[in-house]
């Protein structure tokens, strides 16, 4: 299957030729075809195989083909369980949509950042908006945006959302919204909640269940060490050194521990950063910069 064979316009086609997707995957083989054609869809798609391209690039292609109304409204909204992944969502559309012969305006919005930027940047609305479901009541209380005019509606990671306590925001987000309109639902599960709010969501949507793909065993070596809780630092100093570890990803069970631990290291001569949720945007995002790049 080519990616030419989906419907898909060529400024779009350029945009999958400089990401080097060689083919297109089994969600978007199926869920793209299915959007462009405007109704609800329903989609089991697993982290990782390509999803946000299968929503994405249909979706930019029915915006690029209607005209956006003057005004502080959003036609597009998709909505993510996290600050990261509405990153990562906004930093693809972009990509994607770079050949489009007119612009179309992507923002992306979350918490943990100042809002006055995002609400300066919501001035004459946008086309396509990412995110974070508290972040966007947030500007719907300050009447910096409006979601009547919201022609579709992506839930990513549906299950995701309602596991981390989304329940009432998205409750109230829906009641914001036009009537008519078209909804996509992605989620790697489907429990009792996500069920029940795909059926209250969608209108006779084509349901995509793509199984997952064989799981490979991972080229992991597991190992328990029994330590003293006060000398687990120092092993783990002693562990990093004897085998020249140089990217080490090490979980602990509070804020505080992941500030103790990064400390102790660094008094070792190890660089070490804490990577917690108290932390705001921008320290996080250079935290997984910092970590990439190491």
């Amino acid at each position: 299957m080519s990616f030419s064979l989906l419907g898909l316009s060529d400024p779009l086609l350029r945009a999958v030729a400089d990401r080097k997707y060689a083919a297109p995957t089994p969600i978007q083989t199926s869920a793209i075809p299915a959007i462009l054609r405007g109704g609800d869809v329903w989609a089991s798609a697993q982290t990782g195989s390509g999803k946000t391209a299968a929503f994405a690039l249909p979706i930019l292609q029915l915006l690029a083909a209607r005209p956006r109304e003057r005004g502080r409204l959003v036609r597009a909204l998709i909505l993510a369980p996290t600050r990261e992944l509405a990153a990562q969502i906004g930093e693809s559309i972009r990509h994607y949509a770079r050949h489009l012969p007119a612009p179309l305006k992507t923002l992306v919005v979350y918490g943990g950042v100042s809002i006055n930027p995002q609400m300066m940047a919501l001035g004459g609305g946008a086309d396509l908006m990412v995110a974070t479901p508290g972040r966007l009541l947030d500007l719907v209380d300050h009447n910096a945006v409006a979601l009547s005019a919201v022609q579709v509606l992506v839930l990513d990671e549906a299950d995701r959302l309602l596991d981390l306590g989304f329940t009432e925001e998205l409750a109230r987000i829906i009641t914001l919204l036009p009537a008519r309109r078209q909804n996509l639902l992605f989620s790697a599960t489907f429990p009792a909640a996500v069920q029940s709010l795909a059926e209250k969501l969608l209108h006779e949507p084509v349901r995509l269940d793509v199984p997952s793909a064989p799981a490979t065993t991972p080229d992991i070596l597991q190992r328990v060490i029994e330590v003293d809780p006060p000398r687990r630092t120092q092993l783990l100093r002693h562990l990093i050194e004897q085998h020249c570890w140089t990217r080490v990803l090490v979980f602990v069970a509070t804020k505080y521990g992941t500030e103790h631990v990064a400390e102790k290291l660094r008094k070792a001569g190890i660089a070490a950063t804490a990577f917690h949720g108290e932390l705001s945007q921008g320290a996080r995002t250079q935290a997984l910069a910092d970590f990439k790049a190491s």
